[in-house]
């Protein structure tokens, strides 16, 4: 289980990390947060699709990694399976919080119990009660990565506005006859977008908002990779899946 603290030279003098391998953490996460920045790197790879917070309701862009809660079909002992790995992955084992020594200000936290952290292998944190290099490093990606996360929000908030999302649920048949229904995700709706006014598309442009539009359109066809790797790794086979819009109940 993570448990994030405030990174800190007194505390943490000693800390390295080591580098990134088979991305552990995530063997039983079914999807992975995306920023838009890379949303057609990731439609390489995976379905790229919106969930539904349940508590806010808020709108979060994901990679799907699996068809089935509690299992990502891109994990093995021994590597990563896909072309792309989220950028959520590779900021582990740090995230941002808010610093409690100044307001409106957010700093960096460690995950104390990730594999990456280590007393005795890695790279080293801090020198002489300094940032190292490797931190400051850390640091600027961090940055960028919030200035990321902020983008995507206003993108996010430009579906909605223009009524560009509906929601999806995938039919699944497995192979001993069982069937189940994927639901609560969310696709760009091609057909408003195809009647959207000019003006809008070429907004939609000027703000660089098209291509990880078709990036979410376009990667829908991965669903058929999800299917694949499922079973590979698993004796009840998916026999197929049909992808239609959501009923309501």
């Amino acid at each position: 289980m993570s448990n994030y603290v405030l990174l800190d030279p007194a505390t943490h003098q000693d800390i390295k990390i080591k580098p990134h391998s088979n991305f552990a953490f995530s063997k039983h996460q079914h999807h992975a947060s995306l920023v838009v920045h890379e949303f057609g790197a990731a439609a390489s790879s995976f379905p790229v699709v919106y969930m539904k917070e349940p508590t806010q309701g808020q709108f979060r862009a994901v990679a799907l990694l699996s068809l089935l809660a509690g299992e990502n079909v891109f994990f093995t002992e021994q590597e990563w399976l896909a072309v792309h790995v989220p950028s959520a992955y590779l900021r582990q084992p740090f995230e941002l919080g808010a610093d409690p020594a100044k307001e409106k200000t957010l700093t960096i936290y460690i995950d104390e119990q990730s594999d990456y952290v280590s007393q005795s292998e890695g790279v080293a944190l801090f020198q002489n009660g300094e940032a190292s290099q490797f931190l400051q490093q850390v640091q600027n990606k961090m940055g960028e990565y919030y200035q990321q996360e902020q983008l995507t929000h206003q993108f996010t908030q430009k579906l909605l506005a223009l009524n560009l999302l509906k929601e999806i649920e995938l039919a699944i048949e497995f192979g001993d006859g069982k069937k189940t229904r994927v639901k609560g995700i969310y696709t760009v709706d091609e057909e408003t977008l195809r009647q959207l006014p000019e003006a809008q598309v070429l907004e939609l442009n000027t703000q660089n908002f098209l291509l990880p539009i078709h990036a979410i359109l376009s990667s829908l066809i991965q669903v058929n990779r999800l299917i694949k790797q499922h079973n590979h790794r698993s004796e009840n086979t998916i026999l197929g899946v049909q992808m239609r819009v959501a009923a309501e109940e």
